[in-house]
This record gives C-alpha cells, sequence and structure tokens, in this order.
C-alpha cells in the first residue's frame, strides 16, 4: 500500500469471507448481507474492495467496525424476524394449497380426456359414414389441446415446486438467523445483570464515601469549636497577664 505525506494511513484487514464469519461468529448468508448493506450504506467510502493479486475480499478498519455495529442486534429485531417467519409460512401455505389444487386438475383433465377418448370411440363407431379423414383431423386438433393442457399444468407444477423448494431454504436461514438472535439477547441480559451488579457496587462506594464525608465535615467542626476556645483560652491569658504586671 503506498501513501503520500499528507494523507493519512488506511489500515486493511485483508480477509476472505470465511474468515470475516469465523471472525464475527456469524453464517456466511448474515455476512454476505452485512457486507452488501455497508457497501450500499457508504457507496463512495471504498470500505469494500476485491485484490486484483490474491482475489480476496479486504475490508478496511473503519469498514470492520461497520460490520461489528451491524451486527449488535436489538431486542425488538426478534420479533421482526418472527413476523417474517410467519409471512413465508403463509406464502408456503399458499404455494401447497396452489399445488394441491394444480393435482386436483391435472387429475380432472386426465379423466376428461380419458371419457373424450371413449366418446372418441364411440363417434367412430356411428359416423362410420362421414369422411374418416375429417373426423380424424378434429379428434386429432381435440387431442392436441388436451395435451397443451396438461403439458401446461405440468410447468405450473414445475414452477410451484421450485417456489415451494426456494421459500423453504428461505425459512431455514430466517429460523438461523432468530436462533442467532436469541442467543444475541441472552449475552446482552447477561452483561445487563453484570452493569446492575456494577452500579449496586458504586452505590455502595458511594454511599461510604457520603458516611466519610459527613464525619470529616464533624471533626473539622469540632476542630473549629477547639480552635475558638483556644483562641477565647489565649486573649482571657493575655488580659491576666496584663492585669498581674498593674
Amino acid at each position: 500500500m503506498t501513501e503520500s505525506k499528507d494523507s493519512p494511513v488506511d489500515v486493511y484487514y485483508d480477509m476472505e469471507i470465511a474468515e470475516i464469519c469465523q471472525h464475527f461468529s456469524k453464517s456466511r448468508n448474515t455476512v454476505d448481507k452485512a457486507v452488501a448493506k455497508l457497501v450500499k450504506d457508504y457507496p463512495n467510502a471504498g470500505y469494500k474492495y476485491k485484490n486484483p493479486q490474491t482475489r480476496r475480499i479486504t475490508i478496511k478498519a473503519e469498514g470492520v467496525e461497520k460490520l461489528s455495529h451491524y451486527f449488535r442486534k436489538k431486542k425488538n429485531e426478534i420479533s421482526t424476524v418472527e413476523v417474517e417467519l410467519r409471512y413465508e409460512n403463509e406464502k408456503l401455505k399458499a404455494i401447497i394449497e396452489e399445488k394441491e389444487k394444480s393435482e386436483q386438475q391435472i387429475e380432472e383433465l386426465y379423466k376428461q380426456r380419458l371419457a373424450a377418448e371413449l366418446e372418441r370411440t364411440r363417434q367412430t363407431f356411428l359416423l362410420e359414414n362421414k369422411t374418416k379423414d375429417e373426423k380424424i383431423k378434429q379428434l386429432t386438433e381435440e387431442s392436441q389441446e388436451k395435451d397443451d393442457e396438461i403439458q401446461k399444468l405440468k410447468d405450473e407444477m414445475e414452477s410451484i415446486h421450485a417456489k415451494h423448494d426456494s421459500l423453504v431454504e428461505t425459512k431455514t436461514e430466517l429460523e438461523k438467523d432468530n436462533q442467532e438472535l436469541i442467543e444475541n439477547k441472552e449475552e446482552l441480559e447477561k452483561n445487563n445483570q453484570s452493569l446492575l451488579m456494577h452500579k449496586q457496587e458504586l452505590e455502595s462506594e458511594n454511599q461510604k464515601l457520603k458516611e466519610a464525608t459527613s464525619n470529616l465535615d464533624v471533626v473539622k467542626q469540632q476542630l473549629e469549636e477547639a480552635q475558638k476556645k483556644q483562641e477565647e483560652y489565649n486573649s482571657k491569658s493575655l488580659f491576666y497577664r496584663l492585669f498581674h504586671k498593674i
């Protein structure tokens, strides 16, 4: 790293994403989100760049400090994650219901196609006098339409399965983040308990100091009274010595 005489020195931590995860004890997904938020919040700060030599993500020291602030969760964020989990659960339920509905539609279409095939066979025997080529063409088009509908429903089913898998993965990540927030909450509660005990100790020391100050005031008052008596005694003694000389 080069620097000019008038520019400050920037300290860099050359860290891979895995090392950042280990440093903060966070999951890969959590760290990726935090780094993305860091770049979004400070686009011109240059906290992150990819080292062309090592090809590793490099984070400036100040950027690492910003990341540590992101990981200091508040208690109310736990409820936010729970709300997101409930929302994702509702979406998952809707996808499952849509999947079941589509399966019923496919089953119904299969039944309709079977009935249509039976009806086509019956009509073939009943309409032998009609032009066979025209009838076959008509039946082929109807069958093709049914096949297209079935293929469309199959494609929709594949899309629903993909959405279902994505929501399950998102739910798992949110549950993991929620567990991390609960652990952070327990750690904060321990720190609050420690601070409370320290506060009680300081209050006890402050009370002792007040008592010592009060005792000091009493001693100071006693000294002032003794000094006053000493001055009175010296004044009387001087008067007696002068009277004696006379």
